[in-house]
Order: C-alpha cells, then sequence, then structure tokens
C-alpha cells in the first residue's frame, strides 16, 4: 500500500512545490539521457524564478507540437503556481521544484536514490504539498514512485494523471492527451482550473485513491 500523508496546514498558508516527470529542464542545463537503455534517473532543479522561454524538455517521447508551443505549462505549472500564489489561493511557492525524464526501465536508482533525494530537499525546504505532474505511459510508474517517496517523508502530494489504475497516494485523473495533464499549451485558464482542483484533493481526499477531475473528457 502506497503511504498517504495527511496535511498540516490549510491551503491559503501552504507552500507548495512541482514535482514532474516529463523531462523538463532549464535550456543551460545538461538534457537527459534519452538514449539510456535503461533510463536517465537523474534529476534537474528549476528556480521559482525561471521565465517560461528559459524552459525546454528532453523526454523519450517526443511531442513535436508541445516544443513548438514554447508554452511547458500544460505539463510543468510553474507559471500558473506563481500566479495562484500571488493572488493568495496557496501560501507560497517553493524556491526550487523537481523534474525528472520518466521513461525509465530500470527504476532501482530512481527507487533508491534519487527520490529519497528530492523528498529529503522538500523536506528541508518546508513544503506542505507537492503537484506531480507525469508525461508518457512510463511517467506514470515512475511519478508513482516519486511522489510514494514524498508522502512517506510526511508531504502530502496529488498526482495528475491521463491514465487509470495509477499507484500514487491522491491521483487526479483527467480526461487529457499523454504529455499534457494540465490541458493542452495555450490554455492557459484551464491550466489554472485544473491545478486549483488538483491542490483541492489534497485536503479533500481523505483515502488513497483515484477521483476523475471534469477535464478534457
Amino acid at each position: 500500500m502506497p503511504p498517504f500523508a495527511t496535511p498540516r496546514t490549510p491551503l491559503p498558508e501552504s507552500r507548495v512545490a512541482l514535482v514532474t516527470t516529463g523531462g523538463v529542464h532549464l535550456k543551460n542545463q545538461p538534457p537527459f539521457d534519452i538514449d539510456d537503455p535503461i533510463g536517465d534517473c537523474s534529476c534537474r532543479e528549476v528556480p521559482s524564478e525561471t521565465r517560461p522561454e528559459d524552459l525546454t524538455w528532453t523526454h523519450f517521447y517526443h511531442a513535436p507540437e508541445r516544443a513548438e508551443s514554447g508554452d511547458l505549462d500544460g505539463l510543468f505549472p510553474l507559471r500558473t503556481l506563481r500566479e495562484i500564489a500571488t493572488d493568495g489561493v496557496i501560501g507560497s511557492i517553493n524556491d526550487r521544484h523537481f523534474s525528472f525524464m520518466g521513461a525509465i526501465h530500470d527504476a532501482g536508482p530512481l527507487i533508491d536514490e534519487t527520490a529519497p533525494e528530492v523528498a529529503g530537499k522538500l523536506l528541508r525546504d518546508g513544503v506542505d504539498a507537492v503537484l506531480v505532474t507525469p508525461s508518457c505511459p512510463l511517467c506514470h510508474r515512475n511519478a508513482a514512485l516519486v511522489a510514494q517517496e514524498i508522502e512517506r517523508s510526511g508531504i502530502p502530494t496529488v498526482t495528475l494523471s491521463m491514465e487509470g489504475g495509477m499507484d500514487a497516494p491522491r491521483v487526479g485523473r483527467v480526461g487529457f492527451a499523454y504529455n499534457e495533464p494540465c490541458g493542452p499549451p495555450g490554455e492557459a485558464g484551464l491550466h489554472r482550473a485544473v491545478v486549483l482542483a488538483a491542490l483541492d484533493l489534497v485536503w479533500e481526499a481523505d483515502l488513497k485513491g483515484e477521483v476523475r477531475l471534469p477535464f478534457g473528457w
């Protein structure tokens, strides 16, 4: 059974962080190794003040339309999270966020090393809740493993999912295509609505499992 942490701080006072398995990174950071046959289990830190134009992505499952749009907020809603923090919906946004490339075939190093390291950093940062966003089919399995490790550290998570049966502590199921857990590029209002609905689950979901959110069906 996945661990299940309960929130200790109301949403308007909470410090929130993002974790993705969508291969997002700064343009000046080393890209993820998509040629590694077992998968690249490394992680990239993304500062909160990062501008959208300074982000890119490297992922085994290529989505040309996402790259061409230049809008990664539907996968990694950093801009949206900053806006809802400014609006006072959440207490604050963490100073840093974390990205994996989730097309990992051998998750051993992720389970043993990288995910616990990220969970420890989030704990030291005083994070109260984490939004987890996968991208591809394999991402879902590995995002669940990362979410479990974060919950094991005592921080509640909610994971957006484009497919059913995800073994994460709290899951908000959406009807979008892979690579777009918060909706298609350029849909800022939709991204905001999805993020808010997902964060509400951290406080509303009393039991482990999946809740179908009213988006994309």
